[in-house]
């Protein structure tokens, strides 16, 4: 199976979780697990849920990092942190320093990181990011000051290859 197939049997669903390994979770924090699921995208390959030791299953750090916990429910702190928003010049194009650019190039990943901070944006179709690569290099050709542009996502290693090579 190669890795485009193997990444459409990841595990995006608490019921796909439990069938592949049960949680040891009360009925009530699957419940608001899936919940959350449902506002930020999980998606595991399974080879990645076979390294949870699940018999420290809250404190392991695999499982942190994969699985949700029932704090993402909580509304505090900011959806913003690094203010991409008011950075954004070109949809999917930071300019936030003079001689560096931010490019987002997909918002999907192989596994979506509990923590990342840009999780509001995760899980959506890398077409809403690759429409505007038109609009951000006309940016850039019109700021000779940007000397760097990070490519990000996402993980741009999930494109088509003749997307990373058109990018590149």
């Amino acid at each position: 199976m190669n890795w485009k197939e193997e990444l459409n049997h990841n595990i995006t669903t608490v019921e796909e979780l439990e069938k592949y390994k049960k949680l040891p979770l009360k009925d009530e924090e699957k419940k608001e697990l899936q919940k959350i699921i449902e506002r930020y995208p999980m998606s595991i390959p399974k080879n990645y849920i076979d390294l949870v030791d699940w018999s420290r299953f809250k404190e392991d750090p695999i499982a942190r990092l994969c699985i949700p916990a029932v704090y993402e429910s909580e509304d505090s702190g900011s959806f913003d942190t690094s203010g991409e928003g008011s950075n954004t010049v070109v949809i999917g194009l930071q300019h936030k320093y003079t001689q560096t650019a931010l490019m987002l190039s997909t918002s999907t990943c192989a596994m979506y990181c509990r923590f990342c901070f840009r999780k509001r944006l995760v899980g959506g179709e890398t077409e809403e990011v690759t429409k505007s690569w038109g609009k951000i290099f006309d940016y850039l050709k019109e700021h000779e000051e940007i000397n760097n542009v990070l490519v990000s996502g996402g993980d741009s290693f999930l494109l088509e290859d003749g997307q990373i090579e058109y990018l590149l």
